[in-house]
């Protein structure tokens, strides 16, 4: 399998709009893979698009991608979602054109996602009902796309049993890796067989660097209770074990440039840890 990283941001992209921090300035002067957009991932062996940030078009464009069979969305946040418009260009017919719409990519999504992004929202609704065939995959139903064996594992955010987080476990009969790029708290490990690739959440840290706060202990309390932290993704790892560990969802919040993260790979190579960066090209 192959992959490459069209986007290892997380909510904000790095630079941000308006900040001047020494991550945002460095990031400016030299983009990738000091910039980051959002969380995007693309399996190469079946077209694969796993979810849909702003400026998807852009990071499809900068790696020179041609097609796009199908579109995974991981769950229903709207940096996961809002570049949904993607789903026109990837689906418009050639010239000269007659209803425009040509052979529409498949979107490939959960019951909760379905009903949370798309069925709720009156643009999303239209949109994808003319411009892709929706596939709705049950919790742990497995699908085959081409030659890519596709399992379905939800995951609850509040621990509320809503099943909103959707990983996608991609077997091709030599390799296995599971994509669950957000939202990694509550899957159920025991569910996931030998892993030669895990592209996971990194989690947040709540320190700098140079250890100077960044959430309040009140933030930790409420606001970013139920959101996992760097150590506890770090916990998950030790317990699956995976050949191969690939962090993304990388804010901006995090305050940490690339090679503060090539810094930290050095400190975990035990774990077999890599953090990812926009245009990363992944093999197994």
């Amino acid at each position: 399998m192959e992959f490459t990283v069209l986007g290892s941001g997380g909510n904000s992209p790095t630079p941000m709009p308006t900040c001047d921090c020494r991550v945002c300035e460095e990031a400016r002067e030299k983009g990738i893979p000091y910039a980051r957009r959002g969380n995007s991932l693309f399996v190469h062996d079946e077209k694969v698009l796993v979810d849909a940030p702003e400026l998807v078009w852009e990071s499809l464009n900068r790696e020179s991608i041609r097609a796009v069979d199908y579109v995974f969305l991981t769950h229903f946040h709207a940096d996961h979602t809002l570049g949904l418009r993607v789903l026109q260009p990837l689906g418009m017919e050639d010239v000269p054109v007659t209803d425009f719409v040509g052979d529409p990519p498949t979107l490939v999504v959960s019951e909760t996602t379905s009903e949370r992004a798309i069925e709720a929202n009156e643009v999303f609704s239209h949109l994808t009902e003319v411009w892709s065939d929706v596939e709705v995959l049950d919790d742990g139903e497995t699908r085959a796309f081409g030659d890519l064996s596709v399992t379905h594992l939800t995951a609850d955010i509040h621990e509320d049993g809503d099943g909103a987080i959707s990983g996608f476990l991609f077997e091709d009969g030599t390799a296995t890796a599971f994509v669950s790029p957000d939202e990694n708290r509550h899957f159920d490990l025991d569910r996931l067989p030998a892993l030669d690739l895990w592209v996971k959440e990194t989690g947040y840290f709540p320190e700098t660097p140079a250890g100077e706060p960044l959430v309040t202990e009140e933030a930790a309390e409420t606001t970013l209770a139920h959101e996992m932290t760097f150590e506890e993704s770090l916990a998950q790892v030790r317990t699956v074990e995976p050949g191969r560990v690939v962090c993304t969802e990388i804010e901006e919040l995090f305050r940490r440039s690339y090679d503060d993260y090539k810094r930290l790979e050095r400190d975990h190579e035990d774990l077999n840890l890599e953090f990812a960066y926009d245009g990363m090209r992944i093999e197994l």
